[in-house]
């Protein structure tokens, strides 16, 4: 027998002979190594009572009896079945009976993982097979969860392990491909249809015959450099994509996985990530995973992240005509282009390398046991991390999730007192709906166990046995799982805080938070309406009971938004805000230990933090209002070395589908009204200037289509119109497609793209839509209206 211990890169799971094999590709100190687990067996559930009916019905498969339970207490016994043809089988042999199956969409190689608390880090012992040396292969007898030093050691060996490379294609309008970048540590590579030119090329460039010869050479270069992780930019939707319809039109077979495996989608004609099958080989898209860590930007263009992050953009100095571009390149210069190409590839390792994706990513698959790499998927992440917890605690997972009718409410949002304020604080509850089902021990099985003891407890009355929640919930205080799933989680936190390991730190902090989310999803099979309630509106409990302790203290709270509270100190404090703020955050903590303790006899987890201090602050009205509006606010504080900054909230300054002369304007009121300069001046001063032309390369406006414009019932809506426009002027109906950036502006002529087109501008429209709902708030403060001034024969309405 032999151990090994890796890191689990992809999983898969193959039927030979109608037999199941699981398999595994790790990557091992010393290199990939395959790891299969033959004659294997697919697990569903049913009750008992079922069982005997469904038997007889079963040709390739076993029933056993076992000692757990579903959430209405009938007992549960295993089906276990030789393949997937099987599991269909017996899926319509159910639902024809009207015989409820538990379980069946764990997917087989995922539930070998799950019940042995496998993430990513694993050892496996069996018969190993070295005959073919590139790539080893295990028989596995036993596998189970391999315990590191520490989480800082295992991400550090995981890092070090792996071997990345950032892949790019440059190819024609028509598709038909040029080159192909490719960019690692201390490597760098490109493969270029063509001719080596006279002059001394670049020694990176490798040159091959024509497009055929390239792929070939690709498929060879995988199998030689062997790549753990590939990265890119869009690179599954169109580089991977694009070199899958590149080798089916030449009939040439893709074979750029593990051991010559193919390159295959689970789904035909959907080349999306999440269908990608490469077996033994990881992608990581940067889009994906900048939005996954919560990144955020106006634009996800390689163009504008990286002059973000890096301040540096593209090799060429057209982006906005980069086809165009690339196709002259490829005729005249091509040492240019595979400048070009290899840049783009470096740009993405730079931006990987700058945020840490790769870190937090390969934390993101430690914590929640999702294959490396896959993005989302908050829903599998639960089951992943709950179900060996709930198999041990004797419970199958529900069939189906139950609300009953019942539906709980979002985050308590207070209503706002609108004004201008000096020396605002805002105090934050720590991880707010995570602490909640910490505390009060919020969980699916404890609330199965709950209901069951039949006691009726109210939220007011100390229960030994259970903790009261809302719409009727009754938690066990026996041994619960979601509360110490949390309380792990937590402290794996507060060490990767103390270890300055920010990726895991974050990929913590997005689990943590998307619990309650998991839990109010009717896609959730746990999903009950008693669960997600019973951490809403004890949030609401807090948040006011929160802020009638602050006001007992003298401060008056203004607004009140899920987890945040704004206490006005008044003009002159008598103290220092910060020290305020510190001493308020400490008494509600403290308030709220000794009120859970005195209630249920729980111990809190509940924390409040004194986060920010605004010198000023503005809390608008809803537009022709009286009324405070709600997340929406503009503050001005001290920022790091003491810096002022102003925040917008909600305002049209961080919203995308405002103009830049709003945007600019705004932040140029707030700016003067916060310094005591005029504004009503500068407003019109603004306005002369926009109407004799100096800011029309401000008034674009970008929004991007949710759907395709076929599919829009309102074809009214500018971008859909501008779209629609664009499709027509430039003959290309790429323009009509989801996820098409489109730009466009407000003219004499209505909504009209941007394009090679001159347009007049409707500058009325701009003063109207865009200048004026960003100046009438501090207007109002003012005790102005944008209707009551003008400047000389302008009337500004």
């Amino acid at each position: 027998m032999t151990r090994i211990t890796g890191q689990v890169l992809t999983r898969h799971a193959n039927y030979w002979h109608g037999q199941l094999t699981l398999q595994y590709y790790l990557k091992t100190q010393h290199g990939p190594v395959l790891v299969e687990l033959a004659n294997s067996e697919i697990l569903c559930f049913c009750r008992q009572v079922d069982s005997e009916k469904l038997l007889s019905h079963l040709a390739q498969g076993r029933i056993v009896n076992l000692d757990i339970a579903t959430f209405n207490h009938d007992s549960v016994s295993g089906i276990y079945l030789k393949n997937s043809s099987a599991l269909k089988q017996i899926q319509r042999i159910a639902n024809d009976m009207g015989i409820p199956l538990y379980e069946t969409d764990i997917r087989p190689e995922q539930r070998y993982l799950i019940e042995r608390f496998i993430a990513f880090d694993i050892e496996c012992e069996g018969v190993l097979d070295t005959s073919n040396p590139s790539l080893p292969k295990l028989v596995c007898q036993r596998a189970r969860q391999h315990k590191v030093l520490s989480e800082s050691d295992s991400q550090q060996a995981a890092r070090v392990n792996l071997k990345v490379i950032s892949f790019d294609f440059e190819c024609s309008m028509q598709g038909e491909l040029y080159s192909v970048g490719l960019y690692g540590q201390d490597y760098q590579k490109v493969l270029m249809v063509g001719q080596a030119p006279a002059e001394s090329p670049a020694p990176y460039i490798e040159w091959v015959k024509d497009e055929v010869d390239l792929l070939h050479h690709l498929i060879a270069w995988f199998a030689d450099f062997d790549p753990d992780v590939i990265i890119g930019w869009a690179v599954v939707v169109f580089d991977i994509a694009l070199l899958y319809k590149r080798c089916q039109h030449h009939n040439i077979p893709l074979t750029i996985g593990r051991g010559g495996t193919l390159l295959t989608w689970k789904v035909e004609d959907k080349f999306r990530p999440e269908t990608l099958n490469l077996p033994g080989r990881v992608v990581l898209d940067g889009i994906d995973w900048l939005k996954a860590a919560f990144y955020q930007f106006d634009s996800f263009s390689l163009e504008f992240v990286s002059q973000q992050l890096l301040n540096e953009g593209k090799a060429i100095d057209h982006v906005e005509n980069r086809g165009a571009e690339i196709s002259y390149l490829f005729t005249h210069d091509k040492s240019a282009l595979a400048h070009y190409n290899l840049t783009d590839c470096r740009l993405v390792w730079d931006i990987f390398e700058q945020t840490q994706l790769l870190d937090f990513a390969i934390e993101r698959a430690k914590l929640t046991g999702l294959e490396f790499g896959r993005v989302g998927a908050s829903i599998a992440a639960f089951y992943h991390l709950y179900l060996p917890h709930l198999h041990r605690s004797g419970y199958v997972a529900p069939k189906m999730p139950t609300s009953q009718g019942l539906e709980s409410p979002g985050g308590y949002v207070m209503d706002s007192i609108p004004g201008y304020y000096k020396n605002v604080l805002v105090l934050d509850f720590k991880s707010l709906y995570p602490s909640i089902i910490r505390t009060f021990l919020i969980d699916p099985k404890g609330l199965v166990e709950g209901l069951k003891n039949g006691e009726s407890v109210d939220s007011q009355q100390v229960s030994e046995t259970c903790v009261a929640g809302f719409l009727g919930a009754n938690f066990s205080r026996d041994n619960p799982i979601l509360p110490k799933l949390i309380a792990s989680l937590a402290e794996q936190r507060e060490q990767a805080k103390r270890d300055r390991n920010a990726p895991l730190s974050q990929a913590i902090k997005i689990i943590m938070n998307s619990l309650y989310g998991v839990l109010g999803s009717r896609g959730c099979v746990f999903h009950d309406a008693k669960l997600a309630s019973s951490i809403t509106m004890r949030g609401h409990q807090i948040m006011k009971l929160t802020k009638t302790w602050i006001e007992d203290c003298g401060y008056r709270v203004i607004y009140g938004d899920t987890d945040s509270t704004f206490v006005w100190l008044g003009d002159t404090p008598t103290q220092a805000p910060h020290d305020i703020g510190q001493s308020l955050a400490s008494m509600i903590t403290t308030k709220w230990h000794q009120w859970c303790e005195q209630h249920f006899k729980l111990t809190s987890y509940l924390e409040l933090e004194f986060e920010s201090h605004y010198q000023q602050f503005i809390m608008p009205t809803l537009r022709g209002s009286e009324q405070g509006s709600k997340k929406r606010y503009v503050g001005l504080k001290l920022h790091k070395q003491s810096k002022p900054e102003i925040v917008f909230k909600g305002m049209e300054q961080v919203r995308s589908d405002w103009s830049g002369l709003s945007k600019r304007i705004q932040y140029q009121l707030y700016q003067r009204f916060f310094n005591q300069q005029d504004i009503v001046d500068y407003l019109q001063s603004q306005i002369l200037l926009l109407k004799q032309g100096a800011f029309d390369d401000e008034l674009i406006f970008k929004k991007r289509l949710k759907r395709n414009v076929e599919d829009y019932t309102a074809k009214s809506a500018p971008h859909v119109k501008a779209a629609s426009l664009m499709a027509q002027y430039q003959q290309d109906n790429k323009w009509l497609t989801r996820g098409t950036l489109i730009e466009y502006l407000m003219t004499t002529n209505g909504v009209q793209p941007v394009c090679d087109k001159a347009w007049c501008m409707d500058y009325d429209y701009y003063i109207e839509k865009q200048i004026q709902p960003v100046a009438e708030p501090l207007l109002s403060l003012l005790g102005q209206s944008f209707a009551d001034f003008s400047n000389g024969q302008m009337l500004l309405l």
